[in-house]
């Protein structure tokens, strides 16, 4: 990975900005032109959070590996068995008498988010071979811990894990077409493109930005991992993880504001390039 030198005047922006903020918040944003990569910004990267619904990305890795290794099908029909978690999501409400396949649990977990779909999936994958497929991959603090809205666990003080710069990874491998196979990249980044919950980086963008990504969040939490096309030509991404605060309008400030200004410096840094 490339340092981009003629992102320093962003880069000491999105320090002064950061030290506004009274909670950890942690920011990586890569330039991406196929397996090249350039560092925009990073700061706190590695610092580990609460993944929240960011953990579906993870999932739906370990899900596209066992298809790849012919272990599971997309059309692979699977009867509902966990409970519903009672969070985001509609598949509670849907009949649970009939089979759903892999591809519509994947399709749930990612298109709404849905937490019964994502625990679904992990009934199927379980934990221990989800973790052990992360590490195969080259992910060594993402975790899977617990499920959605497992609520015991979490006031044990059990939770899934994520880092900003393994996020990521994820991501400029996907748009590289080298996680796990090029047809398994794009199955990935169809899924990804299939995000509803667009209220984080996507706020400050215009409607021309073509997302694809993942938001996760609960109390004191806010997390969001994105790859925004602005040109045919053009992809960054950027993951923007922060917690501890006390009102999410805070964080939501913070996450567009920061998603503003790269956006702005990559698209200025694009024209002067092309003058």
């Amino acid at each position: 990975m490339t340092q981009g030198s003629t992102y320093h005047s962003l880069q000491n922006a999105l320090k002064e900005l950061l030290a506004t903020a009274a909670f950890p918040c942690a920011v990586h944003a890569e330039l991406l032109s196929g397996d090249d990569h350039c560092l925009i910004f990073s700061q706190d990267a590695n610092l580990s959070f609460g993944a929240a619904s960011i953990i579906k990305l993870p999932i739906l890795l370990c899900v596209a590996q066992l298809v790849e290794v012919g272990e599971l099908a997309w059309d692979q029909p699977i009867v509902l068995t966990v409970p519903a978690p009672h969070g985001t999501g509609l598949l509670e409400f849907l009949d649970h008498a009939r089979s759903w396949t892999i591809q519509d649990l994947c399709v749930m977990m990612m298109g709404i988010s849905d937490n019964m779909a994502c625990n679904q999936l992990l009934e199927v994958l379980q934990m221990a071979r989800a973790n052990e497929i992360l590490r195969s991959l080259g992910y060594l603090t993402t975790t899977i811990r617990r499920q959605m809205m497992d609520r015991e666990k979490l006031a044990q003080g059990i939770d899934n894990s994520v880092t900003a710069l393994e996020t990521a990874d994820m991501l400029a491998r996907i748009h590289a077409h080298r996680m796990i196979s090029a047809a398994a990249s794009d199955r990935i980044l169809r899924y990804l493109r299939m995000n509803q919950l667009k209220d984080l980086i996507a706020w400050s963008l215009p409607g021309s930005a073509v997302l694809a990504g993942k938001t996760g969040g609960m109390p004191g939490s806010l997390l969001d991992a994105e790859l925004i096309t602005v040109s045919p030509a053009i992809t960054y991404s950027l993951c923007v993880f922060a917690s501890g605060f006390d009102r999410a309008l805070q964080a939501k400030r913070l996450i567009g504001g920061i998603s503003e200004m790269v956006y702005e410096a990559v698209i200025d840094t694009a024209e002067k390039a092309c003058d």
